[in-house]
């Protein structure tokens, strides 16, 4: 079982954290901001209103849930081999609560694929919790930034092997509806192991579907 090294983690995760984060945190709450998506919304002719005057209140329609599909690399998986593969197909399932508009928490179980070289192939797969702060750019797009941390999985030519780390990610929805939108994002998983002796961060685009409870 490997942790991140915390030198790795200072040069790495922080300044991504600092860059996904900071202009949620540090927005003046007088600032003239897009209008968020009306979660408390059940009108069926409601679409979007400013309810930044309600922050801190909730939301009604607090769980959601969903999936994407994407392409996974292994960055630094194939150095050094001439007959490696280290891109293969992913998808994701998640679940998540809201606590306001911009803040949120997020689990999701990640299938990473299989990567092969010279004979050898390691099978990955994640369990990830993650903090998620967003901020709207329109009254119909987000963007959002994601920080948590891992356990992976990965099933190897010379073993099995897991551990614990940090994931984060940022990305990007357009809302369709109060309970429907379209979601894309990129995510960074890193140190995980593909043998008793080499370890690779796997990164991965996807998008898909975020629907909230009614």
């Amino acid at each position: 079982m490997k942790l991140i090294n915390k030198s790795i983690f200072r040069a790495r995760f922080l300044p991504t954290l600092f860059i996904a984060v900071t202009p949620v945190l540090m927005m003046p709450v007088s600032a003239d901001l897009p209008k968020p998506f009306n979660y408390n919304s059940k009108s069926a002719n409601a679409t979007y209103v400013d309810n930044t005057a309600d922050a801190g209140n909730g939301v009604t329609n607090p769980y959601y849930f969903g999936g994407t599909i994407g392409p996974a690399e292994g960055s630094s998986y194939c150095s050094g081999a001439s007959n490696c593969e280290d891109k293969d197909s992913a998808w994701k399932l998640f679940g998540g609560y809201r606590f306001t508009d911009r803040l949120s928490a997020e689990g999701s179980y990640i299938v990473l694929g299989d990567l092969h070289k010279n004979g050898e192939n390691s099978d990955v797969s994640v369990v990830a919790a993650h903090g998620v702060a967003s901020m709207p750019l329109t009254e119909k797009f987000d963007v959002f930034g994601k920080l948590g941390v891992m356990r992976w999985s990965s099933n190897n030519t010379d073993g099995s092997q897991d551990g614990f780390g940090v994931a984060y990610g940022v990305g990007t929805k357009m809302h369709m509806s109060e309970t429907t939108s379209l979601r894309a994002e990129w995510e960074k998983y890193p140190g995980i192991e593909t043998s008793s002796s080499e370890d690779t961060d796997i990164d991965m685009l996807s998008v898909g579907v975020e629907l909230s409870t009614f």
